[in-house]
């Protein structure tokens, strides 16, 4: 069946969608539709490789034609299903016509009661206690179609919208899925005797109605005939807990729990049995001490086809553990607040919980480990189809995310004992997680993916969405990060364009259309198929310039409506919206990969300010001059060395990159520049080792230079600078950049 989903938002019930259903039992979703230009959904989509579409109604004279518009477009994908995922507009009539008892809704209330956009706001006015969601066919009223799906949750102590809301979006995360899947299994009809009902033919397994019998014996059992019967659920992040222990339960699964976990389970109206009642032993020391217990670890640890283990389980009274669902105390979110004290940061490094998920994940073949919240559907999904087993495969995906995970927790932990000794400890953990697969590496034989680094404070794609373009490739993050660090260089309106890591164009004035012109004046034909970088927002007229030439990448401080959809017209240019507002940290280390090892430095965080420089020249640099150099400055320190810089007037005219000779770096500069340099200034990355490369600048007019100096021909240099009346500044520190 073809599903079609129209959404206006950030789009979850859509990834829901996707990642239950999309591609499995015969369910595909082949377009995704949306009112908005920016939603979220639609870069879902485009991360699915789903098409799709926005069909903002200033394009349309009405509804009515924009509805027919968006119908004309899914029935062209042979789409059988519309769901509204969060759609926040009423379809006209002739759209229901087009796909008559084929759309559907999920609405955040249990229908009939409290129809309409503010459902949940209307439900805390009458001062309801328990809360819903339905998933409905649409007709042309406002939520009057007949239910599909309908399951209540009781909020007694509800009273802010978004306390609900976090309770019932796992709901509707459940039960949309739930209703495609039924539906297109044929499960779902209206009554035809009565119009308001559907009927929902469906049966249950033979776990649901009989429940899983209880573990009593103790004969050797294969690994591949492993029922679960008894869950443990001990969780520090309760996202989705209840849910996952209620289709537990519904499978005749008992469940057993500890603190916290277990008095959120029972106030669910879950049945749970304490850790305390099968170890025989109380919790103690402020719950430092519930689960270190043999009892436990001799059920987990088992091995339940080896006659001598089943022998001593029986032994001592041992009950067998079959899925441990355990994540950890939230150590890296309390490391890195500002000012924690340090006993608050050790008392939560979890003990137990790693312990339990290291014994689950070592015995994999009848034991699963289940870590993450993500995993929780998936794995319901498999116990309700294989009569409450998991395959080999699943297990072994398990133990691998298990290991995964408390290795991470482990370097958290061990990171934050080293920072406070040294910085450069004998052994140098660090923890990777992957953001983003790419397309390719560097090359299109090379395989890649994005991993950021676990516990930074930010990182190259923190706080940004893509609201267009295609995906991001190895190439494009490397650009990226290339200029959102020589941008970091400024707080007045910017523009850096990035082509092969190394910085094409370079400006700033007065507004960021200025900054792009005068950036790309610099060297138009390199900054074709560039990356370009702003540091303000993008309205039209900028729009409209950017979208004569070809961009790979723009990233800006957000887009003007009118603006966004002119750049959207342009399918190869990546639109990145950068939110993120913090600042680097400038103590992490910067690494580089070499073969078999890692070198570490400090990063080139710091630039000289003026009072630590040194005037050596006889003549002194102007205000203007002064401005000049350290602008210049400040790009040469992110341009590949050997680096040469040549600016006027606040904006790059000239850069010659990578040259193992510095002279020859001169002349491409100088070759690059398309302005009169009469009255410009020049940088450098590192010293002049000979006077030929600043008399070449000085013969095509330039009048101040910046270097760090520290060449045993220095002198010279100055001298070659006085006799053409020029003036230079040495900083005493080099930028090289490799």
């Amino acid at each position: 069946m073809n599903v079609g989903v129209l959404a206006s938002g950030a789009g979850t019930n859509l990834q829901a969608l996707l990642d239950k259903v999309h591609g499995r039992d015969g369910i595909d979703i082949v377009a995704v539709g949306s009112d908005r230009p920016t939603a979220q959904a639609l870069a879902r989509a485009r991360a699915a490789h789903v098409p799709y579409a926005s069909f903002p109604i200033g394009q349309y004279a009405d509804r009515e034609a924009r509805d027919r518009a968006i119908a004309e477009w899914l029935a062209a994908r042979d789409v059988q299903l519309v769901v509204l995922a969060g759609y926040m507009q009423l379809l006209s009539p002739s759209f229901l016509a087009a796909f008559p008892d084929g759309v559907i809704n999920v609405h955040p209330a249990l229908l009939p009661a409290f129809p309409g956009l503010h459902a949940v706001q209307q439900a805390l006015a009458y001062g309801v206690k328990v809360f819903g969601v339905t998933v409905h066919f649409v007709d042309d009223g406002v939520d009057s179609g007949p239910v599909i799906l309908q399951r209540a949750v009781e909020i007694p102590d509800a009273r802010d919208p978004e306390q609900v809301l976090a309770r019932l979006h796992p709901i509707e995360h459940e039960l949309l899925p739930e209703a495609v899947r039924l539906i297109a299994r044929g499960a779902v009809r209206v009554d035809p005797a009565h119009g308001r009902r559907v009927l929902i033919d469906s049966l249950q397994s033979d776990a649901m109605q009989h429940g899983a019998e209880r573990v009593s014996a103790f004969e050797p059992t294969a690994a591949d005939e492993v029922q679960v019967a008894r869950a443990l659920l001990s969780v520090s992040d309760k996202t989705g807990i209840v849910e996952f222990a209620r289709g537990l339960a519904e499978l005749g699964i008992e469940l057993i729990s500890t603190g916290g976990t277990a008095g959120q389970l029972a106030d669910a109206g879950l049945k749970v049995r304490s850790i305390s009642e099968l170890t025989g032993f109380p919790e103690i020391m402020d719950g430092r001490v519930k689960t270190l217990h043999p009892k436990l670890y001799a059920g987990m640890l088992a091995v339940r086809d080896d006659p001598d283990h089943m022998r001593a389980a029986e032994q001592h009274d041992v009950e067998f553990v079959d899925l441990v669902c355990v994540n950890l105390y939230p150590f890296e979110r309390t490391a890195g607040r500002r000012g924690v004290a340090d006993q608050e940061v050790i008392e939560n490094i979890d003990i137990g919980g790693p312990t339990m998920i290291r014994a689950a994940a070592k015995n994999r073949a009848f034991v699963a480990p289940v870590v993450s919240p993500e995993s929780y559907d998936a794995v319901l999904d498999e116990l309700r189809e294989s009569d409450r087993r998991l395959s080999p495969a699943t297990r072994e995906n398990l133990a691998a995310e298990a290991f995964a995970y408390t290795a991470r927790y482990d370097t958290a932990i061990a990171r934050w004992f080293q920072e406070k000794r040294e910085d450069f400890p004998p052994l140098f953990v660090r923890a990777f997680e992957k953001v983003l697969e790419l397309p390719y590496g560097e090359n299109p034989h090379q395989r890649a993916a994005y991993y950021a680094q676990v516990g930074a404070r930010a990182h190259v794609l923190s706080m940004i969405s893509q609201l267009g373009g295609k995906e991001l490739s190895f190439n494009n993050l490397l650009d990226l990060d290339a200029g959102r660090l020589l941008l970091g260089e400024f707080k007045i309106p910017a523009c850096v364009i990035i082509k092969h890591n190394n910085p094409c164009g370079a400006a700033v004035a007065t507004n960021a259309l200025e900054a792009y012109q005068r950036a790309f004046a610099c060297d138009p034909m390199s900054a074709y198929g560039g990356v370009i970088c702003l540091n303000r927002r993008v309205d039209l007229p900028l729009a409209q310039a950017l979208a004569d030439q070809f961009v790979e990448v723009l990233f800006a401080r957000g887009y003007d409506e009118d603006a966004l959809e002119l750049l959207a017209s342009k399918p190869n240019m990546r639109i990145l919206d950068d939110r993120e507002r913090r600042a680097a940290n400038m103590f992490e280390p910067g690494l580089r990969q070499v073969i078999g090892g890692m070198l570490v430095q400090d990063r080139d965080f710091d630039l000289e300010e003026r009072a630590d420089m040194q005037v050596v020249s006889k003549r002194h640099p102007d205000e203007a001059e002064w401005g000049e150099l350290h602008f210049a400055w400040k790009v040469c320190k992110h341009v590949r060395s050997n680096a040469i810089v040549l600016v006027r007037e606040l904006t790059t005219v000239g850069i010659g990159a990578g040259q193992m000779s510095r002279v020859d770096s001169v002349r491409i500069a100088l070759e690059k520049a398309r302005s009169d340099l009469h009255g410009g200034v020049m940088a450098s990355d590192a010293f002049f080792p000979f006077p030929d490369g600043p008399q070449v600048a000085l013969a095509a007019g330039i009048t101040a230079i910046i270097q760090p100096g520290g060449s045993v021909r220095d002198s010279a240099v100055v001298e070659a600078v006085d006799a053409a009346g020029a003036a230079m500044v040495f900083t005493g520190r080099r930028h090289f950049r490799h």
